[in-house]
């Protein structure tokens, strides 16, 4: 028995939920697909709306935006069924035996991660080059790879727990915007002792964003990130392990300076082809510095 759960805002998820449907069928088993559309736009409702009348498929309109982490937690608690699989609506399967792949593990582990791909061809709107450039370094990695430090490759795009667990160990509702309650979940679920098992089952993300989205998103990642690593709810990413060590040497504050006046034209650099990751990881640094002494500020001001 399996409960699908997709949190939407501004994608089309009928194509999804029809292949779901299908491979649900094919492996036998009892299923339940829950969309909660978290106030996307009236034409994407309107589009949507139609998976309503198929069987097993739930669909229910928010008349708010609620955020990342509260509609997945409310998804989990309206879920009828104890193992749970959630699936982002900018999502593509990639292969006809995807639910058949997770159900036949199942057994093995409480949490256990799909991974992510990206279309091997770039996309034609060269704006959204840079998001599909770090996709497919960053982000579409092997299983043999994530599996070497489990929690920091926690993903929400594409993950099967159980109904208990999200209970338990709920999403962060706090962290506001884009990014990083994923990461403080598989944390929390590690810290628990619950062992994270990541397989080679992923989802094509479909929702390229062009170079000035994708800025935007990264920095309110940033600063929620600097945020968790203040109240020590994650401690280890690529970004907090550059800092340390840059900080450690003794350079942070010449690398900010130096950074300082060149970074909106850097920012215009990555819109280049091709764009480079290593500007984008200088960027993130100086960003996550500034964010981290902007909440040390805030809490002097406080205490």
């Amino acid at each position: 028995m399996l409960s699908i759960l997709i949190p939407i805002h501004n994608d089309k998820v009928v194509k999804l939920v029809d292949e779901l449907i299908y491979q649900c069928k094919r492996a036998k088993i009892d299923y339940e697909i829950i969309c909660l559309d978290d106030c996307s736009k009236p034409k994407f409702k309107t589009v949507n709306a139609v998976v309503n009348g198929l069987m097993g498929v739930n669909y229910v309109e928010l008349s708010e935006n609620i955020g990342r982490a509260r509609i997945r937690n409310r998804l989990a608690k309206l879920a009828r069924y104890e193992r749970l699989l959630f699936l982002d609506s900018d999502t593509k399967v990639s292969s006809k035996k995807f639910i058949k792949n997770y159900v036949e593990v199942f057994d093995e582990s409480e949490a256990i991660i799909g991974g992510t791909m990206y279309d091997k061809k770039p996309p034609k709107n060269k704006k959204k080059l840079l998001h599909w450039t770090y996709g497919r370094k960053r982000e579409a990695i092997s299983a043999k790879k994530r599996n070497r430090n489990p929690a920091r490759y926690f993903h929400t795009n594409n993950f099967s727990t159980t109904r208990t667990i999200s209970l338990a160990h709920p999403f962060d509702e706090s962290i506001e915007g884009y990014g990083y309650e994923d990461l403080a979940m598989g944390e929390q679920i590690v810290k628990a002792g619950i062992t994270i098992r990541h397989i080679d089952n992923p989802t094509i993300h479909r929702g390229l964003k062009e170079a000035d989205d994708f800025l935007k998103d990264q920095k309110s990642a940033i600063n929620n990130l600097a945020e968790l690593y203040f109240k020590k709810s994650i401690e280890d990413t690529k970004l907090i392990k550059i800092y340390h060590w840059v900080k450690k040497l003794g350079l942070i504050d010449l690398v900010i300076g130096s950074l300082r006046p060149r970074i909106e034209k850097m920012e215009q650099q990555l819109k280049a082809k091709p764009p480079s990751l290593f500007k984008l990881d200088l960027i993130k640094l100086y960003y996550f510095d500034q964010a981290l002494n902007n909440i040390h500020i805030k809490a002097n001001e406080y205490s």
